[in-house]
């Protein structure tokens, strides 16, 4: 719920990346052809051509597609409106490939439960374009550094 809020309400696709990308790694971690993978790759397409970035938004983008051919079946697209997610998705590509600026979308929630509760999340915001624009600059690392040299003192350790 927190990533579509994130991508439809407050366009911060750094954190729309993250949030997706832990869950993914509690539920199918190292699957890479997964359907959470697919949305994590369009968050990080976003991120990547909001900062002028094409050839990564272009890369990411052209997987994301890719897998979200492959995985097109799958339950966590089923309360999403699919084709005009996908429509969408090419509409971008396309922009990003003939070097447009960049230009959000929404992914239409078509469940009405699921929209509601969509809606009525309430999550912190950060509003400054610039630091959604460069938040894997300036946000704080301090946890992820942390994180790492436990992982690193285990291995140590081992």
């Amino acid at each position: 719920m927190a990533f579509l809020k994130h991508f439809n309400e407050t366009f911060d696709y750094f954190e729309c990346h993250e949030l997706l990308e832990d869950y993914w790694k509690e539920v199918s971690p190292r699957h890479k052809n997964h359907a959470l993978t697919a949305l994590i790759l369009l968050a990080t397409s976003m991120y990547h051509w909001r900062r002028g970035n094409f050839t990564g938004a272009i890369k990411t983008m052209r997987t994301s597609m890719k897998r979200m051919e492959v995985t097109k079946d799958s339950p966590f697209f089923e309360n999403l409106n699919y084709q005009k997610l996908t429509e969408n998705m090419k509409y971008a590509f396309q922009l990003m490939t003939s070097g447009q600026k960049f230009q959000g979308f929404t992914i239409e929630i078509t469940n009405p439960s699921l929209q509601s509760q969509v809606s009525q999340l309430q999550i912190e915001t950060n509003e400054d374009l610039h630091f959604l624009i460069h938040k894997h600059m300036l946000r704080d690392r301090s946890e992820i550094l942390e994180e790492r040299e436990r992982e690193k003192k285990k291995r140590d350790d081992l």
